[in-house]
């Protein structure tokens, strides 16, 4: 079982992005976000989780944010608006990936 990546704090943030105000839902937003976690994470560094860039001061916020705007994403057209032609990944989450990998290849240049 992968570890939760979501606070409490970070669970009612990202309800309220949703617009969402019940828990019944709460189980299916969890898992959304952990799959949306590890995809962002994979295409910034396959080497790296998502519980990495969570707990980096330089890239927790744009990370949740990325996450956030899949989960968005995915929640939105989940069931039959899934089959609405769409990219994977939006433009403005790539752009935050690109901003991240490039600043995590040129920590690693500099080393």
């Amino acid at each position: 079982m992968p570890e939760n990546l979501l606070t409490d704090t970070q669970l009612a943030t990202l309800k309220v992005y949703l617009k969402v105000d019940q828990g019944i839902e709460d189980g299916m937003i969890e898992s959304i976000y952990q799959a949306a976690a590890t995809e962002i994470a994979r295409a910034i560094s396959f080497d790296l989780a998502p519980g990495y860039f969570l707990a980096d001061e330089r890239f927790k916020d744009r990370f949740f944010v990325a996450v956030m705007k899949q989960v968005k994403e995915e929640y939105d057209y989940r069931g039959l608006g899934s089959e609405v032609m769409r990219f994977p990944i939006q433009t403005p989450i790539v752009n935050i990936i690109n901003q991240i990998r490039t600043e995590l290849e040129a920590e690693a240049d500099a080393n």
